[in-house]
């Protein structure tokens, strides 16, 4: 047979697979259901918090400010007055609430998100995080290795750090007191007066012999840090890097490793989360003293930058695309509450369908 031949073969064969398909898929249209996609909005979410029990605040690229005051049933987007992508929300109660951002951006609001205020922060560097114990002190820190610190809920704001080329990724503050940072290559900073001075923290397993180590053995970056009281906290980062300390920071132990992206971690009572790179979920079941992957738990292989529980049973993930999801048992099961699951009922393949393909 020519190879001519063989082509205007190929080309039937194909052309009458396409009529069968086609002929099975009108039999079956009656029972074929369009994906019905969720959105709040498709912008990437970047942090997410509960402050009360219903009232959730999310944050996101573009400026985005959304709350809901039903638990996530209904939103409503905030007029936060800027372009620029929004990187962390902390609020106190349903009225006070801050947002930073990058170029130096600082959002507060004391009316429950009707008028939100630019504050003046001093610095274009890229806000990435922030923790605020009350109405008054806060802090935020950011790339080369900004740390602002204020007394008077945000209407100053103060360096408390000298510029280096380190990021600084995320802080955590217990009490007005103590507090930790972490960022870049290993870096993790602890204080205990507020931030007036801070101690670089190396745990042993960071230790490297020599300078060539250093390089062959570089020191995983970390973007989570989460502390339930000045002793008991946990830190994440690359390598699915997840570290303990139960005596405030003078030894930590390594209790996972891997290779997923770790970016945020939170421990509640006997329950702990933590999320990263390509939807990846872990779950402890033991107060955070072991994790265990979620492989099929949340149904997305879209990046979560973002976990916050407000209780053992209620928590949320949010992260790529505007995803965002819901837990109401402590991370057993999750609901879609914005943004595109890869097991949507319009998207499996109609009843039947599958078995005459396969005839």
């Amino acid at each position: 047979m020519s190879e001519k031949s063989k082509k205007i073969i190929l080309l039937l064969s194909i052309a009458a697979l396409f009529c069968f398909l086609i002929s099975g898929c009108s039999k079956a249209k009656s029972k074929f259901k369009a994906p019905k996609i969720k959105m709040v909005t498709p912008e990437y979410i970047l942090s997410i918090d509960e402050p009360e029990e219903g009232n959730v605040w999310l944050v996101g690229n573009y400026g985005v400010i959304f709350n809901s005051f039903d638990g996530g049933e209904t939103w409503e987007e905030q007029n936060s007055g800027v372009q620029d992508m929004l990187c962390d929300v902390d609020f106190l109660d349903s009225k006070n609430g801050w947002v930073s951002g990058i170029k130096g951006t600082m959002l507060h609001t004391s009316d429950g998100g009707y008028n939100w205020v630019r504050q003046t922060t001093g610095t274009d560097r890229h806000l990435l995080a922030l923790c605020f114990v009350d109405t008054e002190y806060g802090w935020a820190v950011g790339d080369f290795s900004t740390i602002l610190h204020t007394r008077d809920g945000g209407t100053t704001w103060v360096s408390q750090s000298e510029e280096n080329d380190v990021i600084y990724s995320n802080i955590h503050f217990t009490d007005r007191s103590n507090g930790w940072v972490v960022g870049e290559n290993g870096t993790i900073l602890h204080t205990i007066d507020g931030g007036i001075t801070w101690e670089a923290v190396m745990p042993k397993h960071f230790e490297r012999a020599t300078l060539e180590e250093e390089y062959t053995n570089p020191r995983p970056g970390l973007f989570g840090v989460h502390f339930t009281d000045k002793d008991h906290g946990w830190i994440c980062g690359l390598d699915s890097t997840i570290m303990y300390t139960a005596d405030g920071g003078a030894s930590w132990e390594l209790v996972n490793s891997g290779n997923d992206i770790l970016f945020n971690i939170i421990v509640r009572g006997d329950r702990g989360w933590a999320v990263g790179t390509q939807g990846t979920f872990l779950l402890s079941t033991d107060s955070g003293l072991s994790w265990e992957k979620q492989e099929e738990s949340i149904k997305s292989k879209l990046l979560f930058a973002n976990v916050f529980f407000s209780n053992p049973q209620n928590g949320w993930v949010v992260g790529a695309s505007g995803t965002m999801v819901r837990t109401t048992d402590g991370g057993e099961s999750w609901k879609f509450i914005s943004g595109l699951s890869y097991e949507f009922e319009g998207m499996k393949m109609p009843e039947g369908l599958e078995k005459r393909i396969i005839e």
